[in-house]
C-alpha cells in the first residue's frame, strides 16, 4: 500500500508556476528553464519507477521521503516496508552510455562527457541515516537492501571489473520486480511484527518534510516582474477579464468559469505566503472584494481570523493514501 503516495515534488510546480508569469524575455529565464529540464527529467524517472511499484499488501511504500537527520535532511526516491525486509530504491534517469565506478557514475553522450557521484554510495548514505533516524524513537526496520533503479529503458549501463555489489544492485527498471522477487526468496522470515511497522509508518508520515524553496530569491526575481491575472487554458495570454461570473479571453474569446484556480495556485507557488481579500482581488484583477470572496469560498480555502483580518492558507496536499 501506498502511504506516502507520488506526487510532483514542489520546486518544479514553484518553478513551472515562476515560467508561466515571467515575461518571455527574461533575463532570468533560460536558467530557470534548465533548472526546469533538469527536475522534470528527475519526476519522469520516477514516474516510471512508480509505474513499477504496484501497490499491494506486501509493502508499505513511501515516496520521496525527506527527513531530517541533525541540521539537515536525506530524501529517499522509494522505501519499501515489509515484515521480512526492507528496500531503499534510488532512482536514476541518465540518458546514454554510463559506468559505474566506486567513487562516480560517468555518462557519454551525444559526444558530451559528464560524472556525477556514485548512486550506489548515495543509497548506502540513505540506508545508514535512515538507521540513525529510527534509532533515535528506539525503533528498527527489518533487513535494509538498497537498489539503484535506472528508469530510461534506452541508456546502457556498463559497471566497473571487479565491482560485485554495483553489479548485483544496479538495475534497469523492467527488471525492478524480478530484482525484488529474489530479495523476498533470501529474506523468508519476519523479522519484525506489523506493530512496529505501523509505528515506523506513523513516523515517517509524521516527520516527513517535503522540500520547498523560495524561488523568487532563488533566481533573483522580483515580486513586481511576476505577471498578475487570470491565464487563458487555451492561448495563455494573461489577463483574461472577468464579467458576469466567468473569466473571457480578450486575445482569443474563450471563456471559462475556473481559470482562477491555476492563478491562486500559482500565488501560493511563487510566494509562499497567506492572501489577503485585497491581494487577491488586485492579483485576479476581479472589480470588488465581494466577487473576491465569492471566489474564494469556492476554493475551499483554509483561513484564519475574521472580517477585514481574514487571511487565506494554501491547502496541504492529500499525500497519505492508506489503503
Amino acid at each position: 500500500m501506498f502511504v506516502l503516495d507520488f506526487y510532483k515534488p514542489i520546486p518544479l510546480e514553484q518553478i513551472e508556476a515562476v515560467l508561466r508569469r515571467v515575461a518571455e524575455n527574461h533575463p532570468k529565464r533560460p536558467i530557470i528553464e534548465t533548472k526546469r529540464k533538469f527536475l522534470d527529467s528527475g519526476y519522469q524517472g520516477e514516474k516510471r519507477l512508480n509505474y513499477f511499484l504496484i501497490p499491494g499488501k506486501k509493502y508499505h511504500i513511501f515516496h520521496g521521503l525527506r527527513l531530517p537527520i541533525g541540521n539537515t535532511f536525506f530524501q529517499i526516491d522509494a522505501l519499501l516496508i515489509s515484515p521480512k525486509i526492507t528496500i531503499i530504491i534510488e532512482s536514476k534517469n541518465y540518458a546514454g552510455s554510463l559506468k559505474i565506478e566506486k567513487d562516480q557514475l560517468t555518462q557519454e553522450i551525444n559526444e558530451s562527457k559528464e560524472v556525477y557521484d556514485n548512486p550506489l554510495a548515495q543509497a548506502i548514505r540513505h540506508k545508514i541515516l535512515l538507521q540513525y533516524f529510527l534509532e533515535n524513537y528506539q525503533l528498527q526496520l527489518a533487513p535494509i537492501e538498497v537498489l539503484v533503479v535506472m528508469t530510461r529503458s534506452s541508456s546502457v549501463i556498463q559497471v566497473a571489473t571487479g565491482y560485485h555489489e554495483a553489479s548485483k544492485k544496479v538495475l534497469k527498471v523492467a527488471n525492478l520486480l524480478k530484482k525484488i522477487e529474489e530479495l523476498e526468496k533470501y529474506y523468508s522470515i519476519d523479522r519484525v511484527d506489523q506493530k512496529t511497522i505501523g509505528k515506523v509508518r506513523k513516523l515517517l508520515f509524521k516527520k516527513n518534510t517535503p522540500l520547498r524553496i523560495d524561488v523568487l530569491r532563488t533566481y533573483s526575481i522580483q515580486r513586481w516582474e511576476i505577471i498578475t491575472g487570470v491565464r487563458c487554458y487555451k492561448c495563455f495570454h494573461m489577463p483574461m477579464q472577468f464579467y458576469r461570473q466567468k473569466w473571457i479571453c480578450r486575445h482569443c474569446k474563450s471563456e471559462s468559469k475556473d481559470a482562477y484556480l491555476e492563478a491562486i495556485n500559482d500565488h501560493f507557488l511563487i510566494f509562499g505566503v497567506p492572501i489577503t481579500n485585497k491581494e487577491i482581488r488586485e492579483y485576479l484583477h476581479i472589480p470588488n472584494g465581494r466577487q473576491a470572496t465569492y471566489f474564494l469560498r469556492l476554493c475551499n480555502l483554509p483561513s484564519t481570523g475574521t472580517n477585514k483580518g481574514r487571511i487565506y492558507h494554501q491547502p496541504k496536499p492529500k499525500q497519505c493514501l492508506f489503503l
